[in-house]
């Protein structure tokens, strides 16, 4: 979430920069964030990463669509916040490895966590972080999880 967070105050700034020069009515402001959230609600798939590059996609679109201002400035302001993006998720600004998530479906309706994990851990040879149920039906009974771990170097010839 930190991506997310960084990113969004300074899309925020980025907007608020390029859109200063105009009269807008609040309603513009509130158009841009409803599209934002319908999509978040709306896309079960979508992390928080994804939903800064969208909003960073959508705001670079909206600042170079703006009239008013010369190419240079619409492509400092867009240039920003990818430059931002880029610097932000980079894995060697916080050391940190990508992290992954697979949707899983398990045989039985075991929902304890502790468990899951480990038998997610068993079927996938991987070290999971997180499982989080996502679905549980009794005819067949089966629980679908998605699971959240670490990529390293080797996962690639496990999945």
């Amino acid at each position: 979430m930190t991506v997310a967070i960084s990113v969004i105050n300074i899309t925020l700034f980025s907007l608020a920069g390029s859109l200063a020069t105009f009269t807008l009515s609040i309603g513009v402001g509130f158009a841009l964030f409803s599209v934002i959230s319908l999509i978040r609600l709306r896309s079960e798939t979508a992390g928080w990463n994804e939903m800064a590059y969208l909003l960073v996609a959508l705001s670079s679109g909206l600042i170079l669509g703006l009239p008013g201002y010369s190419l240079n400035e619409k492509v400092i302001y867009a240039g920003v916040l990818v430059l931002a993006m880029f610097v932000i998720d980079s894995p060697r600004l916080f050391g940190r490895k990508a992290l992954r998530s697979i949707n899983v479906s398990l045989e039985g309706t075991n929902v304890e966590a502790t468990q899951l994990k480990q038998r997610v851990e068993e079927m996938l040879g991987l070290a999971v972080d997180a499982v989080m149920v996502k679905n549980v039906t009794s005819n067949p009974p089966s629980v679908k999880v998605e699971v959240r771990y670490r990529e390293t170097s080797n996962d690639q010839t496990n999945l």
